[in-house]
Order: structure tokens, then C-alpha cells, then sequence
């Protein structure tokens, strides 16, 4: 066999294993990246959890200061008015760290002692732009935050699992 034909064969070799070498890199780094993104996304969301339940856990202390002082509960902007909450307030409506959350209060009435409960949930719950995958639920006749991973909570979900709990 002659110098160039031996040469071209090497050369063919080199761009056979550059090809392939090239079409298993790119998978790989095309899942590599994926699961970084992946990483991060369960990152936030953990974060705007996290944040979450201290928001949930401030607003039940506010609405105690604010019973203790005005025996009703408050409104977000009633709280925030009497210094005993921050927050950004858009309207009516508490929207921060990816939840969106709803205050209903109910005034003392007949007979009945005032009450109020907040529902907490995420303002997207997809697969890849989710800000939250869990819902919370909170209320003044109840102890502890209430969750549920798949739709709005409510009261008769089952309480937050606790580092202590374990």
C-alpha cells in the first residue's frame, strides 16, 4: 500500500470516530444541561416554598396582634395599615415568591367569634415554568399549615410535615 493511501484511510478513520464521537456528545450534553435546569427549577421552587410558609406563619401572627388589638381579624390592607404586617399589596390580593395568596375574614357576628383563612397557591404549577408545587391552607380555627399537591387546600387536609415530625 502507498504512503497516501494509507494516509487517507487514517484520515477517513479519524472523521468516523470525529462524527461519531460528535453524536454521542451531543446527547450528552443536551441531558446534562436538562438536568441542570431541572436542579435549579426544583432550587426556586423549594425557595418560594420555603418563603411561603414563613409569609403564612407571619399573617397568623399579624391577624393575633390584630385581633388582640381590634377583636376582629384583618384584611391584608387592614393589617398592613395597623404596622403589624409587610407586604406587597397589589390591590387586595398578597402575590409574592411564586403564590398567590387569598384572605377571607369573617367579622364577629351573632354568636360567632370572628375568623379568618388564607389559602396560598402557586401562581404556576407546570412542569417546567412551575413557581410551587404544593398548595397551603391556613385558618384561625386550626392548628398548623394544611398542604396539598394537587389542588387548593383546605381544612381537611393533613397538616405540614415538620422537621420534627421525623
Amino acid at each position: 500500500m502507498s504512503v497516501s493511501a494509507e494516509t487517507k484511510k487514517l484520515w477517513r478513520t479519524i472523521g468516523i470516530f470525529a462524527v461519531v464521537g460528535i453524536l454521542v456528545l451531543i446527547p450528552l450534553m443536551w441531558l446534562a444541561l436538562r438536568l441542570r435546569d431541572d436542579a435549579y427549577r426544583r432550587r426556586v421552587i423549594a425557595a418560594n416554598e420555603a418563603e411561603t410558609l414563613s409569609a403564612l406563619e407571619g399573617i397568623a401572627a399579624a391577624q393575633q396582634l390584630y385581633l388582640q388589638n381590634y377583636s376582629q381579624y384583618g384584611t391584608f390592607k387592614q393589617l398592613i395599615e395597623a404596622g403589624v404586617f409587610r407586604a406587597p399589596l397589589e390591590g387586595d390580593s398578597l402575590v409574592a415568591d411564586g403564590y398567590s395568596f387569598k384572605l377571607k375574614v369573617t367579622p364577629k357576628a351573632d354568636g360567632q367569634t370572628p375568623s379568618f383563612s388564607v389559602n396560598a397557591d402557586p401562581l404556576a404549577s407546570g412542569e417546567r415554568d412551575a413557581t410551587g408545587s404544593r398548595h397551603f391552607y391556613l385558618d384561625s380555627n386550626i392548628v398548623g399549615i394544611r398542604v396539598n399537591e394537587e389542588r387548593p387546600a383546605s381544612a381537611g387536609d393533613p397538616p405540614r410535615q415538620t422537621v420534627s415530625d421525623y
